[in-house]
């Protein structure tokens, strides 16, 4: 991969992470019966969509600490939360919470040990050339 692809790439997963936020919120925010289901757990989904976002947003926003999209994250994953109150068939829960911002941290972990790898290798082939 040429260092013209690498940036691209980058850019992707940045702009794939910001379009997770929109469907993040809408899908905590509609009512119960417009709801469409995988099967799984609540909690499994919550950290699957969290961690998803998280390490698309932690590969595009590389530059940007880890702690701060984490923050963010948590933060955005716990307005949601409190706001399914008012969400007709909708209820706030904790353990909602906690796997949200759980795979929020799990997905930056991810991509900040991907990234690592991916430079490592990089490294490693030019000190062979």
């Amino acid at each position: 991969m040429g260092p013209i692809a690498r940036p691209d790439l980058r850019r992707i997963a940045g702009m794939a992470g910001l379009a997770c936020l929109p469907v993040l919120v809408w899908l905590s925010w509609i009512p119960k019966d417009w709801e469409l289901r995988t099967g799984a757990a609540g909690q499994v989904e919550h950290l699957l969509a969290y961690a998803g976002t998280a390490g698309l947003l932690g590969l595009g926003f590389h530059r940007v600490p880890a702690w701060r999209l984490g923050l963010a994250l948590a933060a955005l994953a716990g307005i949601l939360e409190i706001g399914q109150i008012w969400v007709p068939g909708r209820t706030a829960q904790v353990i909602d919470f906690a796997a949200s911002a759980g795979g929020a941290l799990l997905g930056l972990a991810a991509a900040r040990a991907f990234a690592g790898h991916l430079m490592a290798a990089r490294s490693a082939a030019r000190s062979d050339a």
